[in-house]
């Protein structure tokens, strides 16, 4: 049972992405206590982390050398679901911790980062799909 298709993870990773983009350059504009260089840095690396999360685990599922016998698709089917299980506990964890940082130590720019769990989440989410549809 797929929740979310494989049309839906694509758009929403676009969605999210730009998400992504303008949150990190309002990071850039309107956070002043920090340099200008560690400003720029903090806009790359959220995108990075966003998109290479993204497409990491959801290529994973691409690889042949697990079709070459039965054995090793029936296991490395199943240690790729577990690691698609794993990601997507990870990425619910790190927003947890993203909100109750913020909450707590009432430094809301912290959430800036979110959506790098969020594109862990759907390159996780991807992976099940696409490991569930061979």
């Amino acid at each position: 049972m797929e929740i979310i298709n494989q049309s839906d993870i694509k758009k929403y990773y676009k969605i999210f992405a730009y998400i992504n983009l303008i949150f990190s350059i309002l990071l850039v504009i309107f956070l002043r206590d920090i340099d200008l260089k560690e400003r720029i840095f903090a806009l790359i690396a959220i995108n990075v982390g966003y998109h290479m999360l993204y497409l990491f685990f959801s290529s994973l599922s691409k690889d042949s050398t697990r079709m070459n016998n039965n054995f090793n698709k029936i296991i490395g089917t199943g240690m790729l679901k577990l690691f698609s299980i794993f990601g997507i506990v990870c990425s619910f964890t790190i927003i947890y911790i993203f909100i109750s940082n913020a909450i707590s130590e009432k430094e809301y720019i912290g959430l800036f980062g979110i959506c790098i769990a969020i594109g862990l989440f759907l390159g996780a989410y991807k992976l099940w799909t696409d490991l569930n549809n061979e």
